[in-house]
């Protein structure tokens, strides 16, 4: 069993820790980017280059609405990986202090 290189390329966008946190933001509900700024703490101009390259590669979608767009996370079992992922690190701290 090979590993393709959509497989890699969306891995390496899931290590950033900014892109991350824009995920986080829109783990519940579709945002713009001003709230997506608020909540993270992230340039706008970094939100926004990260928010293209995520609607690039299909993992974000946005919708207009009226004057602003929302982003919304495309594929909801993003987020069940990410917290299989959260509670693996977990247990592997966890090993390591012991």
């Amino acid at each position: 069993m090979g590993i393709n290189n959509n497989y890699c390329e969306i891995c390496k966008i899931f290590s950033n820790p900014n892109r991350l946190s824009i995920l986080i933001s829109l783990r519940d509900s579709p945002r713009t980017v001003t709230e997506i700024v608020k909540m993270t703490k992230i340039s706008q101009s970094a939100v926004s280059q990260h928010l293209s390259m995520m609607r690039a590669r299909s993992i974000l979608e946005s919708q207009r609405k009226g004057t602003f767009i929302q982003y919304k996370i495309r594929f909801p079992e993003i987020m069940k990986a990410f917290d299989i992922m959260r509670n693996i690190t977990k247990k592997i701290a966890g090993e390591s202090i012991q």
